[in-house]
C-alpha cells in the first residue's frame, strides 16, 4: 500500500509539474531565437542526467550545473521544457538500455511511473522555483556579467536547486527503511558537495556561450562530455574494487566463522551473519538435503529480518529442488511467475521478485541450497551477488559436510573397524597392508595359510625380513624382488586416470608352486598415497581347469578332423560308386551328407585356426600386396551369391595406395569373412562397397581396409563383444546361420599383422530404414626391407 501511495505522490507531482510549464508558456512565450541553445543544452542535460557518478547513497552528475547555466542563457520557460523532456527520455532509456547504460533495470510498471514522475517534478520544479529565488534577489537573464549581486543570486539559485531536489525524492528514500535513509543522511554532505561544486561553473558556461558563441561553447560542452565520462568510468573501476575488496574481506570472515563450529545450527547462524555483512538478507535460508530419506530440512530460515520455524517436508518440485536437480546456480530477476511456469516449477510461498539461490556441493554431491529473495525489487540481486554468494556456499559445503562427519565420526570409526576385522577374517584371498616405507601393517590369515608363515611373524616388520622355517625374505614369498616393488609403486605414483590404477599379474610362489593373481593398489588418504594394498588370489585351479580346456579343445578338432576328412571322401567314392542305381534319391542324400561334412569341417578348421593365431603357431608370412587387388579378388568370389539376393558388390579404391605389407592369403579370408557377413544380413537389393584408404591417423605406415554394408546396424552393447568366440547377435537374423568364429579369426588374423579392426554403425533406426555398419581394419604399407621387422616365416 505504501508503495502505491508514493506512486500515486509522484504521478501527481509530475502532471502538476507539466501544468505549471504549460501555465507559464502561455502566459510568457520563450522566444523564437532558443532553438540552438535549447538542442545544445538539452543534450548537455540529458548527457549529465544519464551519466552519473555512482556513490554509496546516490548518484552525482553535471545535471544541476548544467541546467542552472541553461536557465543562465534560456530563462525558466525553455529550461523548465528542457530539463521535464530530459526526465522522460531518462526513463525511457532506462527502462529500454538499462544494461548498456549501466543503470538500474525497472521492469515494475509502478517502479517506471514513480521514477518518472519524480525525476520530472525533482528537475524541473528546482529549475522553476530556483530561477524565481534568482530573479527576485536581482539576478537577470540572459546573464551578461558576474557581480556581487549575481553572485549571491546565483547562489541562493544553487541552494534552491538542490535543496528542491532533495526534498522531492526524500519520501522514497524514507520507505526504503531505517538502513538505507541512515546511509542517505551519512552521504548527503559528500552528495552536496560532489553536486554543489561544479555549480561554480553554471556562470562561467552561460559568458561562454553569449559572449563567445556557439562554436567555443560547443568545444566546452565536449570538454565536460569527455570529462565526465572519464570521472565516470574511474568512479565505476573504484567502486568495483571497493566492492571486491569488501567481498574478499567478507568471504575471509566467512571462512573464519564457519571453522569455528562443528556444529550444524551454529554453522547455518554464521552463513547468514557473515552474508547479511555481503548483501541484503532479511528474507534468507539454508536448506540441507538428506538424500537417504529423500527430504528437505531447513535449519535456518529468516523472514523480514527475523528468524521464522520452517517445517521439514518430502522434496517435490519447488526452487529449492530446482537447484539441487540442477546444482547450478539460479538468478531470477523479474518476471518469477513466468521463470517457475518455464522450468516446471512449483510455486511454494508468497512470489518473490527477484530470486537467487546457489547449491551447496561436496564434489558433485548437492549437500544443501542457500537462497536469499526479495519481495520489493526486481533488481534487488546480480551476478556480483550470485558470485558471492557461490563462493560463500562453496565454503559452507566443507564446514556442513565436516560438521557431519563430526557428528558421525565415532559411528563411523567404530563401524570401519568392525568392517575391516570382518573382511580380513572371513576374506579368502591373501592381503597385506604396507606402509610408505614398505613395513607389514597388517596381514590376514588366509595370507599365511597360502605361504605358509604365522602373521605375527610379519606384522611391523620390514617386507624383506627373513621368515618361516627356511628363512627366507618375506617379499621372496611373494614373488616380489626390492626393484619390482619399487618400480611398480613408482608407476602406480604417476598413473592418474579417473579410476584407481592397480598393478595386476599372475605370478607363480615358491616353493609351493601354486598360481596367483597378485593385485597391487595404492592406499590414499584425500589426494596423497599412505601406503600400499597387495592382495593374492589364488588361481591355480582357474589355469588348470583353462589348459584342460585349451588341450580338450584341441584334442576334439584334431580327432574329429580326420574322421570328417574320411567321411567326405566316403561320400565322393560312394556318389561315383551307386550313383546310378537311384540317381536322383541317392545324389539328394549324398548332398545333405556332404554338405554336412563340409560344413562340420569348416567348423573344425575354423576352431584349428583360431587355436593357432591364439597360441602363436599361426604366423603371416608376409610379402608385398595391392590393396586394391585383395580387395577385387574378395568381392569376384561373392558376385554369384550377391546376384541372387539382388545385391551389388562394389570396390572403391581413390587413386593409388601404397602397397601393404601382409600374409595375403590371411586377409583374403579376412576379406571373405567380411563380405559374406556383410551379404548374410544386408536386404535384398542393397549395396556392399569394398574400399581402401590411406589411414588418417598415420597415412605413411598404414592403410585402412573396409566392407561397409546396408544391413540392419549393431548395437553399442552388441559392439563390445562381437569379436569374442562362438558369439552371434541374437537380435539381428542372417540368410543362414553362422559359427561364431569368422570376427575372432579376424580379429587375431589382423593383430598379428600389427592392425587393429573394429566395426562402425550408427544407432538403429526405426521408421526410417537400416542403420547399416562398417567393419574397417588397418594394415602396414612398405616394401619388405622397409619392413623387416615385422614378423615372417
Amino acid at each position: 500500500m505504501e508503495r502505491r501511495y508514493l506512486t500515486g505522490v509522484y504521478l501527481t507531482a509530475g502532471a502538476a509539474t507539466l501544468a505549471v510549464l504549460v501555465w507559464l508558456t502561455v502566459v510568457s512565450p520563450p522566444p523564437s531565437d532558443v532553438l540552438l541553445p535549447a538542442v545544445l543544452f538539452g543534450g548537455l542535460i540529458l548527457f549529465a542526467d544519464l551519466f552519473g557518478v555512482p556513490l554509496s547513497a546516490g548518484v552525482v552528475s553535471l545535471l544541476p550545473t548544467s541546467t542552472v547555466a541553461a536557465y543562465l542563457v534560456m530563462g525558466a520557460v525553455t529550461t523548465g521544457w528542457i530539463a521535464f523532456a530530459a526526465a522522460l527520455a531518462h526513463i525511457l532509456l532506462q527502462v529500454c538500455w538499462a544494461g548498456r547504460l549501466q543503470l538500474p533495470r525497472l521492469t515494475a510498471p509502478s517502479a517506471i511511473a514513480a521514477t518518472g514522475g519524480a525525476n520530472a517534478a525533482a528537475h524541473t520544479a528546482s529549475v522553476l522555483i530556483g530561477g524565481a529565488v534568482f530573479q527576485a534577489l536581482g539576478g537577470e537573464v540572459p546573464l551578461a556579467s558576474v557581480g556581487s549581486r549575481e553572485a549571491l543570486a546565483l547562489a541562493a539559485f544553487a541552494l534552491t536547486y538542490l535543496l528542491i531536489n532533495h526534498v522531492v525524492f526524500l519520501p522514497a528514500i524514507m520507505a526504503r527503511g531505517r538502513g538505507p535513509l541512515r546511509e542517505y543522511a551519512n552521504s548527503l554532505p559528500n552528495l552536496l558537495f560532489y553536486e554543489g561544486s561544479p555549480l561554480v561553473l553554471a556562470p562561467l558556461m552561460a559568458l561562454i556561450y553569449t559572449r563567445l558563441g556557439t562554436v567555443f561553447f560547443a568545444v566546452f560542452e565536449l570538454t565536460m562530455v569527455v570529462v565526465s565520462l572519464i570521472t565516470r568510468r574511474l568512479a565505476y573501476t573504484s567502486e568495483r574494487l571497493k566492492q571486491r575488496v569488501q567481498e574478499l574481506r567478507g568471504l575471509q570472515a566467512v571462512g573464519q566463522a564457519l571453522t569455528a563450529s562443528l556444529e550444524i545450527g551454529s554453522v547455518v547462524s554464521a552463513i547468514h551473519e557473515e552474508v547479511a555483512h555481503l548483501m541484503s538478507a532479511r528474507n534468507f535460508y539454508v536448506a540441507l538435503y538428506e538424500p537417504d530419506l529423500d527430504e528437505v530440512s531447513f535449519p535456518l530460515a529468516v523472514e523480514a529480518g527475523e528468524r521464522v520455524q520452517w517445517r521439514t517436508r518430502r522434496t517435490g518440485s519447488g526452487l529449492t529442488e530446482y537447484v539441487l536437480r540442477t546444482r547450478q546456480p539460479l538468478l531470477i530477476r523479474g518476471g518469477v511467475a513466468s521463470t517457475l511456469e518455464e522450468l516446471g516449477v512449483e510455486s511454494i510461498g508468497e512470489l518473490a521478485s527477484c530470486w537467487l539461490g546457489v547449491p551447496m556441493l561436496a564434489g558433485d554431491e548437492p549437500l544443501g541450497v542457500i537462497a536469499i529473495q526479495s519481495y520489493r525489487s526486481s533488481s534487488a540481486y546480480g551476478p556480483s551477488h550470485q558470485r558471492v554468494l557461490a563462493t560463500v556456499a562453496a565454503q559452507a559445503a566443507v564446514a556442513i559436510q565436516n560438521a557431519r562427519l563430526y557428528a558421525r565420526t565415532d559411528e563411523a570409526l567404530a563401524h570401519r573397524v568392525r568392517e575391516l576385522d570382518s573382511i580380513l577374517r572371513t576374506a579368502r584371498e591373501g592381503i597385506v597392508l604396507l606402509d610408505t616405507d614398505f613395513r607389514t601393517l597388517a596381514v590376514n590369515r588366509a595370507l599365511g595359510d597360502l605361504l605358509g608363515v604365522a602373521q605375527l611373524e610379519v606384522e611391523g616388520r620390514p617386507i624383506d625380513t627373513h621368515v618361516g622355517e627356511m628363512s627366507r625374505p618375506f617379499i621372496h614369498l611373494l614373488a616380489y624382488d626390492n626393484e619390482d616393488l619399487i618400480a611398480d609403486c613408482e608407476a602406480l605414483q604417476v598413473g592418474g586416470g579417473s579410476e584407481e590404477p592397480t598393478r595386476q599379474v599372475v605370478v607363480t610362489l615358491e616353493p609351493s608352486g601354486r598360481h596367483v593373481e597378485r593385485t597391487l593398489t595404492p592406499v590414499r588418504t584425500e589426494e596423497t598415497i599412505s601406503g600400499w594394498l597387495l592382495v593374492l588370489r589364488d588361481v591355480t585351479e582357474e589355469i588348470e581347469l583353462e589348459r584342460l580346456k585349451d588341450d580338450l579343445t584341441h584334442m576334439l578338432v584334431h580327432d574329429l578332423r580326420s574322421p570328417l576328412t574320411i567321411l567326405s571322401n566316403g561320400l565322393i567314392m560312394m556318389e561315383e560308386a551307386f550313383s546310378d542305381s537311384d540317381p536322383e534319391l541317392f545324389s539328394t542324400v549324398a548332398e545333405m551328407a556332404q554338405q554336412s561334412s563340409d560344413r562340420m569341417l569348416s567348423l573344425v578348421n575354423a576352431l584349428l585356426d583360431v587355436s593357432a593365431l591364439e597360441s602363436g603357431e599361426l604366423m603371416p608370412e608376409c610379402e608385398v600386396a595391392d590393396p586394391k587387388e585383395l580387395l577385387e579378388e574378395a568381392a569376384a568370389g561373392f558376385l554369384p551369391l550377391a546376384r541372387s539376393a539382388g545385391i551389388s558388390v562394389d570396390v572403391s579404391v581413390p587413386g593409388r595406395l601404397p602397397s601393404l605389407w601382409v600374409d595375403a592369403a590371411l586377409i583374403g579370408r579376412v576379406l571373405n569373412n567380411l563380405v559374406d557377413n556383410a551379404i548374410k544380413f544386408a536386404p535384398d537389393g542393397s549395396r556392399v562397397v569394398l574400399w581402401a584408404r590411406p589411414d588418417p591417423e598415420d597415412p605413411s605406415r598404414n592403410v585402412r581396409l573396409g566392407v561397409s554394408d546396408e544391413g540392419p546396424g549393431i548395437t553399442r552393447e552388441e559392439r563390445g563383444v562381437l569379436f569374442e568366440k562362438f558369439h552371434q547377435v541374437a537380435s539381428i537374423k542372417g540368410r543362414r546361420a553362422g559359427t561364431g568364429l569368422g570376427l575372432p579369426f579376424c580379429k587375431l588374423a589382423v593383430e598379428a599383422h600389427g592392425g587393429r579392426i573394429w566395426v562402425e554403425s550408427p544407432s538403429r533406426t526405426t521408421n526410417s530404414g537400416n542403420a547399416g555398419s562398417t567393419f574397417v581394419m588397418t594394415l602396414p604399407t612398405g616394401t619388405a626391407k622397409e619392413m623387416a621387422g615385422l614378423p615372417n616365416a
